[in-house]
């Protein structure tokens, strides 16, 4: 006997089918598509419409309406096949996320010691932050003093120059 489960998966299969086209229409594609010569017929044939249809229809030998119909359910089986699989996949993929999803929910109240490790990290990240601000205020302050002596120096040598100058222009005259 067909389990409870079985049968779930088989009925929401039947529900969650697509609109496909009946048997009755793939069986006359099918048939036109067999008997193409149908066609061929049809166009080469010389004369009026009545001519072309009875010349056409006359190049069939047998009709095979057994073969015909025989094509026509393998087709159907195969679409049918086609979409029970991928249900089937889509459901064996939707009870994959949710065994994932109740793994994670096992692992939520158990030690977790990669949030530590970040805490952890973050907290000495932080630290090297406030070291390096610390040090950065300190290299600016003594690029400032070494700008400051530097700009007293030149000021210093200008003095010095302009005395030269000076100097030089009383021993000339």
């Amino acid at each position: 006997m067909i389990n409870k489960k079985t049968l779930k998966s088989i009925l929401s299969f039947t529900e969650n089918q697509n609109p496909a086209p009946s048997f009755i229409i793939i069986y006359i594609f099918t048939w036109f598509v067999w008997h193409n010569q149908l066609f061929s017929y049809f166009i080469n044939a010389q004369g009026d419409f009545l001519t072309k249809i009875t010349t056409s229809v006359a190049s069939l030998e047998k009709n095979q309406y057994l073969v015909v119909f025989f094509l026509t359910c393998l087709i159907l089986v195969g679409r049918l096949l086609v979409d029970y699989f991928s249900f089937k996949s889509r459901e064996l993929l939707n009870s994959a996320d949710d065994d994932f999803v109740n793994a994670r929910d096992d692992q939520k109240f158990a030690q977790n010691t990669d949030i530590a490790n970040l805490m952890a990290t973050l907290t000495k990240t932080q630290q090297q932050l406030a070291d390096s601000k610390v040090k950065e205020k300190k290299v600016t302050a003594e690029k400032n003093d070494a700008i400051k002596k530097i700009l007293s120096l030149q000021h210093e040598l200008d003095e010095a120059k302009a005395d030269i100058d000076i100097l030089n222009k009383v021993t000339i005259n």
